[in-house]
């Protein structure tokens, strides 16, 4: 009978966000051998292959991706359902960071979450360019950040994939200038390089008409209807019309949203991240056509 067993399923996360079997074993306190035989373990029990060895690394099959998704959940589940049991709840502050357009998505249900199950942990966020947040957990000025991966250079443990859309308000048709007015993030932003480099390689004219550091700056400026912006699939209102070949627009590439945690981290920033991690497992609203 097919069964999934959590101290498999910790290594088979381990080995994805330490990069290998050796860091993993490190990471669990187990040897390499032992962790090599519970996945394949878990791969024999399951009737699947879930990771692909190669020359450049260790990467995750598709069916691993969804399993991990999964495991997270319910490794998360399981670390607040022993936690509320022990009546071990973590005290203290935790700093998270993650960009503006992250916030309604995805801070705004973990935190009453989290803020349930953990109610002496108080939470400060900032928000900020993900360039800018990766090095301050590492500075050790934050415990926790949610952030857009550089697709060139991927750091961090990957959460989730999401679609980058081509956006305007209802009843206008900004699409139709040239060359095209946007609406953008400041220079730094992860998705500017992509959009500006689509726009180009499709030979598409265009401008920025409008840059704002705050997603409601961006709302405001497309709302006026001058305005063509590019958002993720989490941050695009669905009141707003999506663009694409058919609207002269080019396709835009996947954005990855990545996690990073401090090597130190308290009891409770651990919690936050586990947190996070279920909640973004879970599917978002697909917004409207």
């Amino acid at each position: 009978m097919r069964h999934l067993d959590t101290e498999s399923l910790g290594m088979l996360i381990a080995i994805v966000d330490s990069g290998g079997f050796t860091a993993a074993a490190e990471r669990v306190g187990r040897t390499q051998s032992a962790v090599s035989a519970r996945i394949a373990q878990l791969e024999d029990n399951l009737g699947v292959r879930l990771l692909e060895r190669s020359r450049r690394g260790i990467s995750l099959t598709e069916t691993g991706e969804r399993l991990v998704a999964h495991a997270r959940r319910l490794l998360a589940f399981e670390s607040e359902a022993l936690a509320d049991l022990k009546g071990g709840t973590p005290e203290g502050s935790v700093r998270l960071g993650m960009p503006d357009d992250y916030v309604d998505a995805y801070f705004t249900p973990t935190i009453a979450r989290f803020a349930a199950a953990y109610p002496r942990v108080e939470i400060s966020i900032r928000c900020d360019l993900s360039k800018n947040l990766e090095p301050e957990v590492e500075r050790g000025q934050l415990d926790v950040a949610l952030f857009t991966r550089d697709l060139a250079r991927p750091t961090g443990e990957l959460l989730k994939r999401e679609k980058l859309h081509w956006l305007a308000a209802r009843g206008h048709r900004p699409e139709r200038n040239d060359p095209l007015p946007l609406a953008l993030f400041p220079t730094g932003c992860r998705a500017r390089p992509h959009i500006a480099a689509a726009l180009d390689k499709a030979g598409k004219s265009w401008r920025v008409a409008c840059t704002s550091s705050s997603q409601g700056g961006i709302y405001a400026a497309v709302e006026t209807g001058l305005c063509v912006t590019a958002l993720p699939e989490c941050a695009a209102p669905p009141e707003w019309r999506r663009l694409g070949p058919a609207d002269g627009l080019p396709a835009l590439p996947d954005m990855e949203i990545g996690l990073v945690l401090a090597p130190a981290a308290s009891p409770a920033a651990r919690r936050l991240a586990e947190t996070l991690r279920a909640g973004l497992a879970m599917p978002t609203a697909v917004a409207a056509a």
